[in-house]
């Protein structure tokens, strides 16, 4: 009976290993993939050295923009977001060297997103054409705007120069914190009063998207948009309807004025998202308290989880699984104040996963794209049980081997199709989206090393005897 018994240990743990190294393998390949498409060459307005390729697509017709269309994308998240990922994958295992260089370039191509500590989606580039009615002699002012994707009413390109945003902000300042801590460097941090002086509260506007789907006003939380908007006085959401109607119109609340930095709509907003990045940023670089912003944030969120909110909370973020990601990112970095939103995600997580082990978004985002959601899901269970959670080990199991089963191989590695990762919001949330094979391929490869590290100490000889 003995033998019998250690005969099917040794058999466990030999199919075990067997799993472990295909994870081992497949994770290498994916950092090869990364590796080998890092952009190495600018081409001034259309590429930049450190980047990675990332595509702005419009699915349907839209009156402001004009038809379908698809084209390469220069944007801060993109890049910092897969900084990001590569950093906490260096950290964890600083054998991996050959990331050294390919962060060092990131953080370079990160920097040129910046003014001193906050980030612009965009880059500061030359307008396609001069924005005022009435053109004047001399160079053009720098505004910010897509690279490659084509607007050509003069409306749209001043729509198109945005403000300094709080997600950028935070996503590349995380970035600058890494980078300090794996090359010893000292680049200047965004602190956390940055965010504290744009947050939710005694505010003559409203952005009609919270109106709609977040009912509660003055919360406290923190803002998406870091600049004022426009001051109603007092605010009703039929003027305001009126006035986004009047977009073209100079009186217009929502309308964007030449070379002025543009809020969507004239209204900031509340996302949720944002909200739960910030805080993962503000713990992550030493800085999170329990400030009146802070609570005011969490309890939003809070909020959010309890109305199971998933695909309606993020005014820019679709997929169903994107909030719980958030979350469970910033509670496992320390925001211990999130523990009822994170078990009401985890809950959420444990009713929605498929038979396949995979999860779906809603149908319109990518055609219920599975591959984006098990990737962001995935996280979010690897997140939640290294936080203490009770996650069942079953679920993360049939996660990966659902994402192995789609990956695609490529000369350069292996690589996961990119989903919808973020889209333009609010009116356009629906139909202008972002996405990158290497967004996707980075946020798998993460998960599937710290998988690895966790199967190592479950099947160990002393976990197994306990």
């Amino acid at each position: 009976m003995k033998r019998s018994l250690t005969f099917l240990v040794f058999l466990f743990c030999t199919v075990i290993t067997k799993a472990q190294d295909e994870i081992d393998t497949v994770f290498q390949e994916a950092i090869g993939f990364l590796i080998n498409t890092q952009t190495d060459t600018t081409i001034e307005g259309v590429q930049y050295a450190g980047e990675w390729p990332v595509y702005m697509e419009l699915t349907e017709p839209y009156f402001f923009i004009g038809r379908r269309q698809k084209a390469r994308d220069s944007n801060c998240f993109n890049v910092s977001a897969i900084h990001n990922f590569l950093s906490e994958i260096y950290l964890r295992d600083p054998t991996l060297d050959s990331l050294k260089p390919v962060l060092a370039r990131s953080m370079k191509e990160i920097n040129t997103y910046s003014t001193e500590t906050e980030f612009n989606f965009w880059k500061a580039l030359p307008p396609l054409k001069d924005h005022r009615f009435f053109p004047k002699k001399g160079e053009l002012p720098l505004v910010r705007r897509p690279t490659n994707f084509k607007v050509k009413p003069r409306l749209v390109q001043k729509m198109s120069n945005i403000a300094n945003d709080a997600d950028d902000t935070n996503q590349a300042n995380q970035a600058r914190f890494y980078f300090n801590e794996i090359f010893e460097e000292n680049l200047p941090l965004a602190s956390a009063k940055l965010f504290e002086e744009w947050t939710d509260q005694k505010r003559q506007n409203r952005n009609w998207f919270n109106y709609l789907f977040h009912t509660k006003k003055n919360s406290g939380a923190y803002l998406t948009w870091l600049a004022p908007e426009y001051n109603y006085g007092i605010w009703n959401p039929v003027y305001a309807y009126l006035s986004v109607l009047g977009i073209f119109l100079p009186t217009s609340s929502s309308y964007p004025k030449a070379y002025v930095p543009w809020i969507p709509w004239g209204a900031n907003d509340v996302d949720p998202v944002v909200n739960a990045n910030i805080l993962n940023y503000l713990a992550i670089s030493g800085q999170y308290y329990p400030t009146p912003a802070n609570e005011n944030s969490i309890r939003m969120i809070e909020r959010m989880t309890e109305r199971e909110m998933w695909s309606t909370g993020g005014v820019y973020y679709p997929n169903a699984y994107h909030l719980t990601y958030s979350i469970a990112k910033a509670f496992k970095n320390g925001v211990k104040e999130l523990k009822p939103a994170s078990l009401n995600a985890l809950k959420q997580l444990n009713e929605t996963q498929l038979d396949n082990g995979s999860f779906k978004s809603r149908y319109w985002v990518n055609h219920g794209d599975t591959i984006q959601s098990t990737a962001y899901a995935l996280h979010a269970l690897l997140d939640f049980k290294e936080a203490g959670l009770p996650v069942a080990s079953q679920k993360i199991d049939k996660a990966v081997s659902f994402l192995l089963s789609v990956k695609q191989n490529c000369q350069g590695g292996v690589f996961w199709k990119g989903g919808v990762y973020f889209t333009g919001g609010t009116a356009l949330r629906n139909i202008l989206y972002w996405h990158s094979d290497a967004y996707t391929t980075a946020l798998v490869a993460h998960s599937f090393q710290r998988y690895s590290s966790l199967k190592k100490i479950e099947t160990s000889p002393v976990y197994l005897e306990k």
